[in-house]
């Protein structure tokens, strides 16, 4: 199993993508939209830091815990995004798609905003859920 917390409000990469005029996006590396490119640089930055390792085959389990200072947090689907980028170029993986399945959980820490990052490798792991009526009292 392998934790890392990445300190900061979360961002997602649908922020900072451009397009051209024939409809293509891109993420440039300068100016106020490179904000998205240190971000995931800034993930790799802190799981290289603690896990020198070989990468991880095979599928992964990954818990992503994000925590927003409040409620603006805008479409919680896109923060996974930024997040697997980083650790893709980490190169604790190969690719991002080893990353399956994502589990994704928003929480409000007005003191700490952050993103904890959770994986297992599914050769050792299982992962389960259940879903269950609330009892009314």
């Amino acid at each position: 199993m392998i934790k890392v917390v990445i300190p900061g409000r979360p961002i997602s990469k649908s922020n900072f993508k451009l397009h051209n005029v024939h409809g293509q996006s891109w993420m440039p590396k300068q100016g106020k939209h490179s904000r998205y490119v240190a971000y995931e640089n800034m993930i790799a930055g802190h799981i290289n830091q603690q896990y020198q390792t070989e990468p991880l085959e095979g599928d992964i389990i990954t818990v992503l815990k994000l925590y927003f200072p409040n409620r603006k947090m805008g479409d919680l689907h896109n923060y996974p995004k930024s997040i697997c980028d980083g650790i893709e170029k980490s190169g604790i993986i190969k690719n991002d798609r080893q990353l399956k399945p994502v589990l994704l959980f928003d929480f409000i820490d007005k003191e700490n905003p952050r993103v904890e990052i959770e994986l297992y490798k599914a050769s050792e792991y299982d992962v389960s859920y259940s879903i269950s009526k609330k009892s009314l009292l």
